[in-house]
């Protein structure tokens, strides 16, 4: 019996012993299998739209063609590592081999292996891939490629898709976004399920490729205009879209107001309306700050908005805000204005100008001495408290820094008659002491006072034409030049460069010459009879830019390297009077063709009979020193217009230092019309590029020698020589440029109308619309008041 039990028990224990020991083994085995990971999943269609991003050809391939297939059929389907492997191969095969790196900085010799060496332990064919592996893998073929400049990471936030959204200069395509970074294309439809959320994507060039995480559920836009709402939505208004936003807190209360849109896990949460509202003449923006007639400065928000209310519902900028004038309410939140209200677009007719100091040298002025010939009042002090003084006709007053009158920011004078006008006995222009129509505001600042003249368009214009035009000129040339010297002031009126100021424009060169010259019966006459003419080309005011005399062709804005993108294709390189000869704006970009043209005179050139229709220039004796001053002036300038050649043969901007001894001086690029464009000056030390016709005209004048015109009269040149149109040759001894000399023709930059070639057409029947059509091709004349 013992026996049998002892015998039992033993079965028993190697039954048991059997038991663990296959229990350990199937655990052993579960533990070593491959589990599917877990975790979020990149789906077919992204990594399709990432792989073709890196090479378009793939799509061509029968694997892509077959994954696209199955992608299209279930957009959600992720991707799988054998489906990864297979791309991984036809990639390979479209590239190439290479080097890739893997995440310890090791290096494989192509693709596959090393997704065979890196996940073999991670997924079987059919597992799902991680995204986080996907993007490890991704990143490193951008690199694989050096594609990293091309298709790039970026945060963005997605405002709504195409369904969304309505407005823009241009309908959108079938798959377009907008975003906080402007619209944009799109691949993946994972896009609409991040709205209102900062995201990290893939960007190749203009198209949004996919999202790769979500940076931040929150969001917020400040200072929208909220057009509309209604039950479940407000509509917005974004970078000139029309968006929809769905909110179901939306009453009709928000209807066209400024406010900020809280979102959060792609929902709109909250609208902040702003209410507090004022309005009034604006004086002038500086510093961070709006000055409004009567209420003082405030300060506006970095995201000040401007929305321009009238018409198409458009946005704007600060510098389109109307110096001078009260449509505009302005937005305040916390004593800040953070939005501007553009209410109606009217004719303006009152121009505000800063009067520079003698000789036109700088805006600000020591003291100011004035008187009236009517009787003028002055009114000073804080805007709360304005107080005035009454003076008669011929009373003088002065004021400086420390003036009594300074009691607040600004002194007005203002003649009693509308036909009164106002003398300044501390300035000098070339008529003597000027007089100014209108009112003058003199602003204390820091620097010294500023005197801004506010008149009406019209009546700035009967000081502007005589001293841009003779008023000896024919009648139909000064209506001409009254026309474009009122296009261009209007053009400043609409946009303002110098609101620092309060003013729309100077009275100096630089803007258009005022008062200089005293005021005409016949350039009044021509104000006048073209009263309230623009040229417009299209929908917008044409560039009215002016010269004085053409070599017998003008030349276009490129002459001028601006970044502007303003269609100004009604500026062409042409002739200025008949074609003679066969040249034309194009052919005179040859060196050969050009230095022919400007060597001989043609009699059916308008300006043929003009002093400086042909002109010479000689320096006989070169300062490498002065040349160099002026080089690195103009770098300073512009340093991207003045470039230095590097070893390699190329030309790069850097500063100008040394130039040694020169040893050529040659025009290397010429405009359309043959304005040289770029000089090579080559010295001993360096060589050195000049580009764009105003360094050129600076550089080569050395402020000594003299230009002898056509009539054999000599003029002094100080600053810039008469124009670009020219060529040159040099005297050398022992392979030095020692001299140089200058054969040109023509006065001023050459682009726009010929003031002189206006003349000529007017003396030969032409009238002033024919004339202004000739020299700004397709533009018209339009009445605006």
């Amino acid at each position: 019996m013992e026996k049998s039990v002892r015998l039992f028990v033993k079965m028993l224990l190697i039954l048991a012993g059997i038991f663990i020991i296959g229990y350990i083994l199937m655990v052993s085995l579960q533990m070593n299998r491959k589990k599917q990971p877990e975790g979020e999943y990149l789906r077919l269609q992204d990594a399709l739209i990432l792989t073709e991003a890196l090479n378009e050809r793939y799509r061509e391939t029968d694997v892509y063609i077959e994954l696209q297939h199955m992608a299209e059929t279930e957009k959600d389907l992720p991707l799988t590592y054998g489906q990864l492997l297979r791309l991984a191969d036809r990639i390979t095969e479209e590239q190439g081999s290479g080097v890739y790196p893997d995440k310890e900085g090791a290096e494989v010799k192509n693709i596959p292996e090393y997704l065979r060496n890196e996940y073999r332990q991670t997924y079987k064919e059919d597992y799902y891939v991680l995204a986080k592996d996907w993007y490890t893998f991704y990143d490193g073929l951008l690199s694989y490629y050096e594609k990293k400049e091309e298709i790039v990471q970026a945060d963005v936030t997605v405002l709504g898709l195409e369904s969304d959204f309505s407005g823009g200069e241009e309908e959108h395509p079938v798959k377009e976004l907008l975003s906080d970074k402007g619209s944009y294309e799109y691949k993946s439809d994972l896009f609409a399920a991040y709205k209102y959320q900062v995201i990290r994507i893939y960007q190749k060039n203009d198209t949004f490729l996919t999202v790769r995480h979500v940076v931040s559920r929150g969001y917020q836009l400040h200072n929208i205009w909220i057009m509309e709402a209604k039950k479940g939505e407000i509509r917005g208004f974004i970078q000139d879209y029309e968006v929809r936003f769905p909110f179901e807190k939306a009453k009709e209360t928000l209807r066209e107001q400024v406010a900020d849109l809280d979102f959060a896990d792609g929902r709109l949460q909250s609208v902040r309306v702003k209410t507090k509202k004022t309005s009034g003449k604006l004086l002038s923006i500086k510093d961070g700050q709006i000055e409004l007639e009567g209420q003082g400065k405030y300060e506006y928000e970095k995201e000040m908005k401007v929305y321009k209310l009238y018409g198409r519902l458009s946005e704007g900028s600060k510098e389109e805000l109307r110096i001078g004038y009260d449509f505009t309410d302005y937005v305040l939140e916390d004593g800040k204005i953070c939005a501007a209200l553009i209410t109606r677009e009217e004719a303006m007719e009152n121009i505000r100008v800063v009067i520079k100091n003698t000789d036109f040298a700088g805006a600000y002025h020591e003291r100011v001495t004035l008187t009236a010939d009517t009787g003028f009042t002055v009114k000073y002090g804080p805007y709360e408290k304005l107080k005035q003084e009454s003076f008669a006709a011929g009373e003088t007053i002065t004021l400086e820094k420390d003036s009594g009158y300074f009691e607040g920011d600004r002194v007005y004078i203002e003649p009693e008659a509308l036909t009164g006008k106002i003398r300044l006995l501390s300035l000098n222009r070339a008529q003597g002491n000027p007089e100014y129509r209108g009112k003058l505001e003199i602003e204390k600042t820091k620097e010294g006072l500023v005197l801004v003249n506010e008149v009406l368009l019209e009546e700035y214009l009967y000081s502007v034409v005589p001293s841009e035009m003779p008023a000896s000129y024919p009648l139909e040339a000064l209506k001409a030049q009254a026309i474009c010297a009122r296009t261009y002031a209007y053009r400043h009126l609409l946009k303002t460069g110098i609101a620092d100021f309060g003013a729309h424009v100077d009275d100096s060169a630089g803007y258009q010459v005022y008062n200089n010259i005293a005021e005409n019966v016949e350039t009044t006459k021509a104000v006048k009879e073209t009263a309230g003419q623009l040229l417009y080309y299209g929908e917008e005011l044409c560039g009215s830019y002016y010269y004085s005399t053409s070599c017998g062709f003008g030349s276009d804005i490129h002459i001028w390297k601006s970044d502007s993108t303003e269609d100004t294709s009604y500026l062409t390189a042409k002739r200025i009077g008949s074609e003679e000869g066969g040249y034309t704006g194009e052919t005179m970009t040859e060196e050969e063709t050009f230095s022919e043209f400007i060597s001989h005179t043609f009699s059916s050139d308008y300006e043929a009979q003009e002093a400086w229709y042909r002109w010479t220039y000689e320096v006989e004796e070169v300062e490498e020193e002065n040349i160099l001053l002026s080089l690195q002036k103009r770098y300073e300038a512009n340093e991207k217009l003045v470039l230095t050649r590097q070893k390699d043969g190329s030309f790069a901007s850097c500063p100008v230092e040394r130039l040694g001894r020169i040893k050529d001086i040659r025009i290397e690029k010429r405009n359309a019309g043959g304005a040289a464009d770029e000089l090579l000056i080559e010295g001993t030390d360096n060589t050195f590029k000049v580009i764009s016709e105003h360094n050129i005209r600076y550089v080569l004048n050395d402020g000594k020698s003299r230009v002898i015109r056509q009539d054999g009269s000599k003029t002094a040149s100080p600053v810039l020589l008469p124009s670009a149109y020219m060529t040159i040759s040099t005297s050398k001894e022992n392979k030095v440029v020692v001299g140089y000399k200058l054969a040109g023709g023509g006065y001023g930059h050459g682009v726009g109308m010929s003031q002189n070639g206006a003349r000529a057409m007017a003396q030969k029947g032409f009238d002033a619309q024919k004339i202004l059509t000739f020299f700004y091709q397709s533009c018209e004349i339009r009445d605006i008041y």
